[in-house]
This record gives structure tokens, sequence and C-alpha cells, in this order.
């Protein structure tokens, strides 16, 4: 049962753009490295949701997306991952906002049904010789949409760079859910598109 007054914030994340919040350290350990990432979203998120309103108190869970997989291998950054949730080691409070432990992994869709898995969304570009992630940004969506159908009272906060994001994010506007696109390294936004009042981005970018 989730405490009197307590508002639900369902988040999103593109791990491609969020672990951009920190700058990579070849002495870090994947797990660290992720660690230090989370921790650092954290304050960005609770940041946002202080300036969403300051009287509310919020329960934050994750949803992340990024290339787990090699064909059905585990990629090191999944393994990282694992080993955080295994500990509970993003459980924390910051201010009113209360931050889950759990990560869920967003190549398992919330659609469910025999085709729900998705793997091999990590692949190695045969020309280049360098990994592209698939399915990622579609697959968040997916689950984006699927959640504003299911659950309408929550705050929905989708964090990514990327405007192949903007559609679902606008169409779960339209659906009527409360929602923002946050972003953590990208600038500015299309000025063709009418987004002023769903982008968040971190200060120092402001």
């Amino acid at each position: 049962m989730k405490p009197r007054g307590m508002t639900q914030v369902r988040t999103f994340i593109d791990w491609d753009t969020a672990r951009r919040i920190v700058k990579p350290s070849l002495k870090r350990s994947g797990e660290i490295q992720s660690l230090t990432s989370m921790f650092e979203l954290q304050e960005f998120i609770s940041e946002l949701l202080h300036e969403n309103d300051k009287t509310a108190n919020y329960r934050i869970t994750y949803r992340i997306y990024h290339g787990w997989h090699r064909g059905k291998t585990k990629t090191s950054d999944l393994i990282a991952f694992e080993e955080l949730s295994a500990k509970s080691s993003l459980s924390r409070r910051i201010g009113a906002c209360s931050f889950a432990p759990e990560i869920v992994f967003g190549n398992n869709l919330l659609c469910g049904g025999k085709r729900s898995i998705l793997f091999d969304t990590l692949r190695r570009r045969d020309e280049s010789n360098k990994d592209e992630q698939k399915m990622v940004d579609t697959a968040l969506v997916s689950d984006l949409l699927t959640s504003v159908r299911q659950e309408k009272d929550a705050i929905y906060l989708v964090i990514g760079d990327d405007d192949d994001l903007l559609p679902g994010v606008i169409t779960a506007e339209r659906w009527g859910a409360k929602i923002m696109l946050a972003r953590i390294t990208r600038p500015s936004d299309n000025s063709h598109l009418q987004t002023a009042d769903l982008i968040r981005r971190r200060k120092t970018l402001q």
C-alpha cells in the first residue's frame, strides 16, 4: 500500500543518454560507473519533481532501456546493473523523493505476451565495426503508452535526448498523462516543434 499523499512517478530512461550525466572514467568498474550515474540521475529527478510541485511526496520507479543483449548474451552494462539491483544500492531518499531499489529493464515489454521479451538489441555494424542499439527508443515509447493506458494518476518522466521519443511523449500527453521529457546533454530543441512546456533539462544547460 502506498503511503498517504504519495505521488507515483514512472520514469522511462534511455540509458545511452542518462549515463552521460557524469563523465566516464576508465578507472571505474562498470558497476561503480553505473551507480555514480544513477546517483546523479536521482539528484536530477528530485530537482525536476521539486520544481514541478514543492508540496508533494514522490515514489520513483525506473524502467531503463539500452542494448542489454548481444544476441541472447548479456552485455557488461546489464551485468553491472543486475549487481546493483541485487544489492539494493539505489534505495534512497532525497527530500520528498523516495527512490525504489529495483531496476526494471526495458527488454521485457509491459504489453506482455509470447513476443514481449526483446533480445539482440546491441549489434555490430559490419561496415564500421561499431556497436549500435536496436529497438530501444521504440521499446521505451511502447512501454510508456502501455503504462499510460493502465494508470492515469501517475506522473510520467521520460529521460532521453533523441527526438524519436517525442511522438510517444506527445501521444501520452494527448491521452491525459502528466508527462515531462527530460534531457541531459542536448542544449537546444527543434524550433519547428511546440515542446517548450514538455521538455526539462539540467540547470547547467539552461
